[in-house]
């Protein structure tokens, strides 16, 4: 199931000039069971800086400072258990290829989610079905975001579903996610 893309990071020459600083294949990687992905990009500090003496390969910055950027690709086999979950942070998701749903815990369902379809995701507890008999790719943007407060009620992250095995953020900079 394992994918590749190919990444390209611009910066400047010291003469101001733009340059080309990286080119190259980068692959996923397993996740979970029929789930891999592979982060592009996730910046170290909001606003994020372009300077080249902040260059850093896209290294993650402490939480409340973070945007991901990741690649992932579902298996077209339904997940043996939904993954409910809800993240501490605002989520856009752009369907590149496949068939998805997006099964929210009140039991609504946002159907046939297909290439081109965007899905702003702000902290609910949510999973994603894959649908169809070929691979789903999504184009995922995390953005930090403060617990989801609804009434007097504080929703704080649940990826208790997980058992640890993955974060939506990367945990710190030594933990590839």
């Amino acid at each position: 199931m394992s994918f590749r893309f190919r990444r390209v990071v611009t910066g400047h020459s010291p003469e101001g000039k733009a340059v080309v600083r990286s080119d190259e294949i980068v692959g996923s990687e397993p996740r979970l069971p029929g789930y891999e992905a592979r982060v592009v990009w996730c910046t170290g500090e909001f606003p994020a800086s372009n300077d080249e003496d902040v260059f850093d390969d896209g290294a993650p910055g402490p939480k409340g400072s973070r945007v991901l950027f990741r690649i992932a690709e579902f298996d077209p086999a339904e997940p043996e258990q939904p993954n409910m979950h809800r993240t501490e942070t605002q989520d856009v998701a752009v369907v590149l290829s496949g068939r998805l749903d997006m099964v929210l815990d009140s039991g609504e369902v946002v159907e046939r989610l297909t290439a081109g379809d965007v899905l702003v995701q702000r902290g609910t507890m949510h999973s994603w079905i894959p649908r169809g008999d070929e691979p789903v790719r999504v184009m995922f943007v995390l953005i930090d975001a403060l617990p989801v407060r609804s009434g007097d009620i504080v929703l704080r992250e649940d990826l208790s579903v997980f058992g640890g095995r993955v974060s939506p953020m990367p945990r710190d900079d030594t933990i590839p996610e």
